[in-house]
């Protein structure tokens, strides 16, 4: 296993590529696509991440949603495939079956991304389905609260062995522990879909994540309360000691402090912070994702690290809006 020293300057050594190579994107964007590599455990090539990106931007239709925030992160994620046309095929075929069963985004964009990674053109419609139903009896519990960006937990959770009614309830179950201690509903939502996935008592992982929230917070980390917990999520589900593993986070959050993009003009603390749960969980989370959906943790913890992706949009989104 990488240690964190490594794992940390690879990751900061990966965003300066990609910010070469695919020039003038949202800041937030950057490490997220620079954590794909990662989490591969593959380099950063220019030249290969300058081809993909303009695979992308010569695809008309759904690519034009992978042509804004998400540009960066797709093209890595195209990077790191042994085949980025094939690839690139293959989720335009899924992302036609998507936009079957949900509202076109570049959420479902980023779906269709994470489905084809993972299973058949043929088996994405079952997944699809399976996905939409799951969505609507999340909708039918939080009117309100649930909306487009739902649509990838939603798709995680049907690669789930547990049954619908099962996924639904103990969402609920986390979802009701969760919100005594978390103010923002859209987050603890996200992070009940997370551990909803996992094996064990609803008290017992909503507990995990408290405690770790808890024992950062005593080690002078003010961990975010928003979008940031998906990815604290990430690293409770893992099966490893709870001190051990933040640890870890702190250990990768000082190292990251004083990098350039994290000083006075660049992420804050909380961001800061997001982003070494996010390299702590990459530490153990294995390669081969395909094989690790078998898992029901590891299941849980790629879904937490794409929540991660899903906060970088919405950041982005967010800065955006401010500027304008």
């Amino acid at each position: 296993m990488k240690n964190t020293e490594n794992i940390t300057m690879e990751f900061i050594e990966n965003r300066d590529i990609i910010k070469k190579a695919v020039k003038l994107e949202n800041s937030y964007i950057y490490p997220v696509a620079a954590n794909v590599f990662c989490a591969a455990g593959v380099k950063a090539d220019a030249d290969k991440l300058a081809e993909c990106r303009k695979l992308i931007k010569k695809n008309a239709g759904f690519a034009s949603y992978l042509k804004g925030n998400m540009l960066p992160l797709f093209a890595a994620k195209l990077c790191v495939s042994d085949e980025p046309e094939a690839y690139f095929a293959k989720v335009m075929e899924v992302y036609a079956i998507l936009k079957e069963h949900f509202r076109r985004s570049e959420y479902l964009a980023l779906l269709a991304a994470l489905i084809a990674e993972r299973t058949s053109a043929e088996e994405a419609a079952n997944i699809a389905a399976r996905g939409r139903a799951i969505y609507d009896m999340m909708k039918k519990e939080h009117p309100v609260l649930t909306s487009n960006e739902d649509n990838i937990m939603a798709g995680f959770m049907a690669f789930s062995e547990k049954s619908d009614k099962q996924l639904t309830e103990e969402s609920e179950k986390c979802y009701d522990i969760l919100r005594k201690r978390f103010s923002n509903k859209n987050a603890v939502q996200t992070v009940s879909h997370i551990l909803a996935m996992t094996d064990g008592a609803a008290n017992e992982k909503t507990e995990r994540v408290c405690r770790m929230f808890d024992m950062l917070k005593e080690a002078g980390r003010r961990y975010g309360k928003h979008y940031e917990l998906p990815a604290l999520a990430a690293v409770s589900v893992i099966d490893a000691d709870e001190r051990a593993l933040v640890d870890a986070m702190i250990s990768i959050d000082n190292l990251l402090d004083g990098q350039k993009g994290y000083g006075a003009f660049g992420f804050d603390k909380k961001t800061r912070l997001m982003h070494a749960a996010m390299l702590t969980a990459d530490l153990y989370e294995e390669t081969d994702n395909a094989q690790a959906a078998v898992s029901a943790s590891a299941l849980a913890m790629i879904a937490a690290q794409e929540a991660a992706l899903m906060a970088a949009i919405i950041a982005s989104s967010t800065a955006a809006n401010a500027a304008g």
